[in-house]
């Protein structure tokens, strides 16, 4: 069936030709996955991977293609796939997980009533086999509650409810407490026996956030305290390095942690170290961590796949008591005399902390390194007084330094950037910063990877654009232009670029608010200067009519022939009598019409109209 699904029995040839693209895009080619793969459900989770680490949308979306037909499945039912990757639910071995996978099918009554009888025979110190646990089960089935066969777990579930239980008492009986003995052992998540039996064997690391209140450079407080990430060694319980952050550290800054414990140790003068660091080196088989997100990332895999080295969870947080019992002895040595301090816990959570806090993440870095290397990995090994911690890590290390890496072979644990495009002159723009690079002139126009160290932002480390998810090759730095003298860390580079794009938006307002009143000003002037204009068109237009008409002439005409007075003044009798006539007439033809209506009966409807008079004025 699986087969059928992948469609590689029988028609190798037809999914090869269909997977053999030649895009340059496609660094990895999906056939040499294929030919590398013999497992069908790791076939699927190596193109899934090779899927999840592209580099660009459009590298993404032509390898989700080139997926899909290779798997002979949709579009969607890849990204479902990508999806439960992304989530850590596709398995390597056994395809995809089902989503009830490690429930019990059974009620949670009958689970608790079965981890309880077992939890209880260990606490009395008589631990009951899983017969005996099914036989009290079937007891208070059967006579207890009255239950007939079939109505209360089978003896096979009880089996596996309680093998989890079973299995967790014997590695705690087994497993011995970190630091006692000749050697060093702490546990796996998946039941593993780590033993460290010389240095950088088994380094760990872990975050804890510092019982300290800071500032910032402008002296105001800060609203969180900042987070502290420590990389210690197993053996010798020497401090290899730490990193301090303003917010909760993710797989980035632990891969920054790593590599800050990896390379040799170069403070600046005003740190005031009176002895050297040596303390450094590769983690040379396990990298010892809990079970927190950024430590499961597929970033920390791949650079322990670069490196040499695996990374392992910890069972149970007493595994980790070595890095814990650090942060305590960091409290109780250090930060408890320092101004802003706030105390591991209520009860001792000092008054006025926020008040008195004074320092900066800069200055409190200094303190850490002033006593990590200066104080605590030169105290006596707590098990064994007679040599210090420094001592017991050079004698398993071999009783010689470590050979340093190469600063280039340690860019993967720098932070990535998403790809940028180089410009004119070889530069770059990044976080609102113009970068530089001699070296990047002649990849104009092209796309190349950005890494960068978080404390030191003004140089980035330039790579060419790799479709996989490797470095690439190494093309150079790119510095900040007008900036040689300065030295910024992105926290810091990003509160001023939030200063000043706040200050840019306020200024912008306002001169948004002028502009708005100088718009309507001009504006205004505007319809008053068209109304003007229109006023004197209309003006001109009628100036030039009059010189055509004669309408000033006729009435020149009209007025020097009114003036002449007139001989002819008797027209108004003459008038008046022919206004009369018409109305002597008409009183003459109504005495006729009243004789001949008293004559003629027939006719007594009739109208007689003068010709004079129209029809209207006799109504």
């Amino acid at each position: 069936m699986a087969d059928q699904e992948f469609g590689l029995t029988g028609e190798s040839t037809e999914v090869t030709e269909a997977i053999c693209l030649s895009d340059s895009n496609f660094a990895v080619d999906p056939l040499l996955i294929i030919l590398k793969t013999t497992d069908n459900n790791k076939l699927r989770f190596n193109l899934i991977q090779w899927l999840a680490e592209s580099p660009n949308h459009q590298i993404k979306s032509q390898r989700k293609q080139a997926v899909a037909d290779t798997l002979r499945v949709s579009i969607r039912q890849v990204e479902r796939l990508l999806k439960e990757y992304d989530e850590d639910r596709l398995q390597e071995t056994a395809g995809v997980s089902r989503s009830d996978k490690g429930q019990h099918r059974i009620s949670e009554y009958w689970q608790g009533v079965i981890k309880d009888i077992y939890k209880k025979s260990v606490d009395e110190e008589h631990p009951m086999s899983p017969t005996q646990v099914f036989s009290e089960v079937e007891r208070k089935a059967l006579v207890d509650l009255g239950l007939k066969q079939g109505d209360y777990p089978h003896k096979a579930t009880v089996y596996r409810i309680l093998n989890p239980l079973i299995e967790e008492e014997r590695r705690k009986k087994k497993v011995r407490n970190p630091g006692s003995g000749s050697w060093l052992g702490v546990e796996t998540r998946d039941g593993k026996l780590l033993k460290a039996n010389f240095s950088n064997q088994i380094i760990q690391c872990d975050h804890t956030r510092v019982d300290l209140r800071i500032v910032d450079i402008l002296l105001s407080l800060l609203p969180e305290r900042p987070w502290l990430t420590t990389v210690v060694d197993t053996y010798s319980s020497c401090v290899l390095g730490y990193h301090l952050w303003v917010k909760q550290p993710g797989s980035a800054e632990v891969a920054v942690a790593l590599r800050h414990a990896i390379l040799p140790k170069q403070y600046p003068s005003n740190y005031q170290l009176s002895k050297t660091w040596d303390v450094y080196g590769t983690p040379l088989q396990y990298f010892f961590t809990d079970g927190g997100k950024d430590f499961r990332s597929k970033h920390l895999k791949a650079i322990g796949k670069k490196l040499g080295f695996q990374c392992e969870l910890r069972d149970r947080p007493p595994q980790g008591g070595i890095v814990e019992r650090l942060f305590k002895t960091i409290n109780t040595q250090v930060l408890k005399g320092l101004p802003g301090y706030t105390g591991s816990n209520v009860q001792e959570r000092p008054e006025n902390a926020e008040k008195e806090a004074c320092l900066t993440i800069q200055e409190l870095d200094k303190i850490l390194a002033s006593f990590f290397c200066d104080i605590y990995n030169h105290e006596p090994y707590p098990k064994d007084p007679r040599e210090t911690r420094f001592e017991r890590w050079l004698r398993g290390m071999g009783g010689k330094l470590p050979e340093p890496l190469d600063e280039r072979e340690l860019d993967i644990c720098l932070m990535k950037e998403a790809q940028r495009i180089v410009q004119a002159h070889g530069s770059i723009q990044f976080e609102n910063l113009v970068y530089r690079g001699e070296s990047l002139r002649a990849y104009k126009g092209k796309y190349v990877t950005l890494r960068y160290d978080p404390d030191h932002i003004l140089t980035l480390y330039v790579y060419s654009c790799d479709a996989n998810d490797d470095l690439g090759n190494f093309l150079g730095y790119a510095h900040a232009i007008n900036m040689d003298s300065q030295d910024l860390s992105l926290e810091e580079l990003k509160s001023l670029n939030k200063e000043r794009s706040n200050a840019r938006r306020e200024h912008s307002n306002y001169d948004a608010l002028l502009a708005l009143g100088r718009r309507k000003e001009i504006v205004e002037a505007a319809k008053q200067n068209k109304k003007e204009r229109v006023q004197a068109e209309q003006k001109r237009l009628r100036s030039a009519s009059k010189q055509k008409s004669n309408v000033v002439e006729l009435r020149k005409t009209k007025t020097s022939s009114s003036s002449v007075p007139q001989e002819q003044l008797e027209a108004l009798p003459k008038q008046i009598e022919e206004d009369i006539k018409p109305q002597e007439s008409e009183f003459k033809a109504e005495k006729d019409l009243s004789n001949q209506s008293n004559n003629n009966k027939e006719d007594r409807h009739k109208l007689i109209i003068s010709k004079h008079q129209h029809k209207n004025n006799i109504w």
